[in-house]
């Protein structure tokens, strides 16, 4: 995430600085409200991401790509499912752009995207370095193993 216009937005709509993801591990994880696979491993991301920032010293962040239909859908499903972790708003060009860099979309959205290839659907919890290269593009199945996944990826970068 370059800070070209770049914004993240918390789980309350207040605008986030892009310095507080300095010295954390960060996964973008792509879903959708309306992806029923999405909506069994949200709750799974929470309790993990809960569980790996509980002692106060919040190594790991999730930022949200939205592959929803609508802005609304978008803040719906955060306020409904999602852990206290960012997301890109939703008329944020960025979102697509990580979508279009990393091969990562809904099936539904591929064409009107520009996703080619595309390398994996929805859900997806990408872990990367703070240079933008990937770690992990398997987090989702990663995380379901609880705090060891998290020692796993920060031996990575």
């Amino acid at each position: 995430l370059s800070s070209k216009g770049a914004k993240l937005v918390s789980k309350d709509g207040t605008e986030v600085s892009l310095s507080t993801l300095q010295g954390k591990l960060v996964a973008f994880y792509f879903s959708a409200h309306w992806c029923p696979p999405c909506q069994q491993f949200t709750p799974i991301l929470k309790d993990f991401y809960e569980e790996v920032n509980s002692d106060g010293d919040s190594t790991f962040e999730v930022i949200f790509v939205s592959s929803d239909d609508n802005e609304e859908m978008q803040v719906e499903y955060m306020k409904e499912a999602h852990g206290n972790w960012l997301l890109i708003p939703f008329d944020s060009p960025i979102r697509n752009e990580l979508k279009i860099k990393y091969g990562i979309c809904a099936a539904k959205e591929k064409e009107s995207v520009g996703v080619e290839p595309r390398l994996n659907g929805i859900p997806t919890l990408l872990v990367v370095r703070p240079d933008g290269t990937v770690i992990s593009m398997d987090g989702e199945k990663e995380a379901r193993n609880g705090p060891p996944a998290l020692k796993q990826w920060l031996r990575a970068v």
